[in-house]
């Protein structure tokens, strides 16, 4: 058994803490891939269990941190929407510093827009899910804020005091701090995912020099004599 697994086992029965800092739930378990490589992480999360693959999970000090998986993905799309623009420029310098010949260039550009028509669909799933996912956490708000203003009738009235309205207000403002502090996380890797030219190299990426199966026709150049 590897130091990692080891070490990510001694979390089972503990709280997991978001990169938001609000408590997730308890790890109940993990899983190991083939080559005994941690796998997942399972969560209770107060009856509903979850499972955190090894990309959505990070550890600080002795805290465990769990990524959302709208984050892990966003990430993902620009890291490898990055790389295919790259090379898609690198490929059209190559061909007109003449340091491949024309044939490599249509096939490498052939691969890469096909790399590319994966990544608009992959896109445009994205942005579907962050929008549904950025409208959830704006309900969710809204129902903090609305059971916080219950409690603050009640307080005023009367019929709350001091000290347990003080601990119930506290909780839920920090939830809701910590809930608008992801939605704007969202609302700018959606801004990024819609305006590509802000952070993203843009969709179009023309080569300088097109491929073409036409041969280039010779200039002719006709001289008059005296």
């Amino acid at each position: 058994m590897s130091v990692q697994v080891e070490m990510f086992r001694r979390f089972i029965g503990k709280p997991a803490k978001d990169i938001y800092g609000r408590y997730v739930g308890y790890v109940v378990g993990i899983t190991l891939d083939s080559g005994g490589r941690l796998r997942s992480i399972g969560v209770d999360r107060g009856g509903i269990f979850e499972e955190f693959t090894r990309t959505q999970i990070m550890l600080d000090n002795e805290t465990l941190i769990l990524v959302p998986r709208w984050k892990v993905e966003a990430e993902k799309f620009k890291k490898e929407y990055g790389l295919t623009h790259s090379r898609f420029q690198a490929l059209d310098e190559l061909l007109k510093n003449g340091e491949i010949p024309e044939y490599v260039y249509k096939e490498l550009y052939e691969e890469y827009k096909s790399s590319m028509s994966k990544l608009e669909e992959a896109q445009k799933s994205l942005i579907e899910t962050l929008t549904k996912k950025m409208e959830e956490l704006d309900n969710h708000a809204k129902h903090l804020e609305k059971f916080l203003g219950y409690l603050k009738v009640q307080h005023k009235t009367g019929e709350m005091s001091d000290e347990t309205y003080k601990m119930a207000s506290e909780q839920l403002i920090t939830g809701i701090e910590k809930t608008l502090q992801e939605k704007e996380d969202i609302e700018r890797s959606l801004k990024s995912l819609t305006s590509p030219g802000d952070e993203l190299p843009s969709m179009d990426v023309p080569p300088t020099v097109k491929p073409s199966d036409e041969t280039e026709k010779p200039i002719i150049v006709h001289l008059q004599t005296d």
